[in-house]
């Protein structure tokens, strides 16, 4: 609103208390306070028309909008960047890559042929 301080105010109630009478000065602040409304609600619907003439609210959004994409574009850059990073290094295998039979060393984990008991073996005690 206005920067009008409380010392301020109270020396303007006390000069229009002398100059217009105790008697008339609450008719002069009824008449003051339907004028100071009646020109705020004139610059209001004056702003108004204007912004709604000049298109603000379309202008408003437009920038909106394109601060927007200008950080979906840094986004995008950023990705396409680390894209590339990731492009440039050498591809990693997702499994080990078979060998050749041949030379591959085979673990047998089947149990030698002596080393097998039958049931009835193992109850007797022999081997």
């Amino acid at each position: 609103m206005s920067d009008i301080g409380f010392s301020e105010l109270l020396l303007t109630v006390a000069i229009a208390l002398i100059v217009i009478g105790p008697k008339r000065l609450p008719e002069a602040a009824r008449f003051l306070g339907y004028w100071t409304g009646k020109l705020k609600r004139t610059l209001q619907t004056a702003r108004s028309d204007m912004e709604r003439e000049l298109g603000i609210d379309d202008i408003k959004r437009e920038v909106h909008n394109q601060l927007r994409l200008e950080e979906l574009d840094a986004e995008r850059k950023q990705v396409e960047e680390t894209f590339r990073r990731n492009q440039s290094l050498p591809p990693r295998p997702l499994a080990p890559t078979p060998q050749d039979p041949a030379t591959m060393d085979f673990i047998d984990d089947d149990p030698e042929p002596n080393a097998i008991v039958n049931a009835d073996d193992a109850k007797s005690g022999r081997p």
